[in-house]
């Protein structure tokens, strides 16, 4: 005779059919996985958009980067007026601004009271935190394509109207390099997010603490050929201007080691451990 306890388990673990044909087939019962990466980066895209700050936070961008576009066009040399110098004035803003917005998405489980949740559908916290990553990569892709698309626009007007040179021959040195700066500012922001869960304490540290180091660099002398290797702003400037060497990468590893891999290594530390 079944006790209820052992009736119970069996009905809750899996139907009677199933568990007869597991058995006579000689297969095994495997858990389904968890919810699907790409799933996740899409989540984490959307609470990046979603939100007001976020939302306000882009709309801040946009009218910076036409701002920068505008003052190129209106005060630049006709010469300067070309699709790439056009597209690197408009990352001017992008490249301070962005990034804040993978903060907020590193903070936005802790400061809106929803890691509960987040980490009750997806146990595997770190799986969680690098689709934040992702997704504010992906964002940073997709701020860089429209502002190529925004740069081009303006290019005409400036040829037409403006007597601009109208130039639409890119230098992807430039082009690529800015892309991968703003990226990589973008991760310094999630990964200052996830060291302090803190918005308002991690966005005062992601622009102060830079800063702070870079006054440093330049106002005492034994720290000018450290911060070569250990100064994200001096190696980024070189991978903007499309200058980078074979001696430049290893300055650029170097400083993001410093700037992203250390607070994003103790913010996956910190996340994994930190009750909900």
């Amino acid at each position: 005779m079944t006790t209820p306890s052992t009736s119970t388990s069996t009905s809750l673990s899996a139907p009677p059919d199933d568990l007869f044909a597991a058995r006579t087939s000689g297969t095994s019962i495997r858990p389904t996985g968890g919810i699907p990466f790409l799933r996740l980066c899409a989540v984490e895209l959307r609470k990046q958009l979603d939100t007001r700050a976020g939302l306000w936070l882009l709309v801040a961008i946009a009218i910076i980067s036409a701002g920068f576009i505008a003052l190129n066009l209106f005060t630049a040399d006709a010469e300067f007026n070309t699709w790439t110098n056009l597209t690197a004035s408009a990352s001017t803003g992008q490249l301070l601004l962005l990034p804040l917005i993978g903060v907020m998405a590193a903070t936005s489980e802790w400061s809106a009271r929803t890691a509960l949740s987040t980490f009750t559908l997806e146990p595997r916290r770190t799986r969680v935190n690098l689709a934040k990553l992702a997704s504010a990569s992906s964002l940073g892709v997709a701020v860089m394509f429209v502002t190529l698309a925004a740069s081009a626009i303006a290019n005409v007007i400036g040829l037409v109207w403006l007597d601009g040179d109208g130039s639409w021959a890119l230098d992807w040195g430039i082009v690529a390099g800015t892309a991968l700066a703003l990226i990589l500012l973008v991760w310094q922001g999630v990964a200052f997010g996830l060291a302090f869960l803190s918005t308002p304490i991690a966005i005062v540290a992601y622009l102060a603490l830079p800063t702070v180091w870079s006054i440093l660099t330049f106002t005492i002398e034994a720290l000018a050929e450290p911060a070569e290797w250990l100064d994200m702003s001096l190696t980024l400037a070189t991978l903007m201007g499309g200058e980078m060497t074979a001696e430049d990468w290893p300055k650029l590893l170097v400083s993001l080691l410093v700037w992203v891999g250390i607070p994003l290594g103790i913010g996956l530390w910190r996340t994994a451990r930190r009750e909900p």
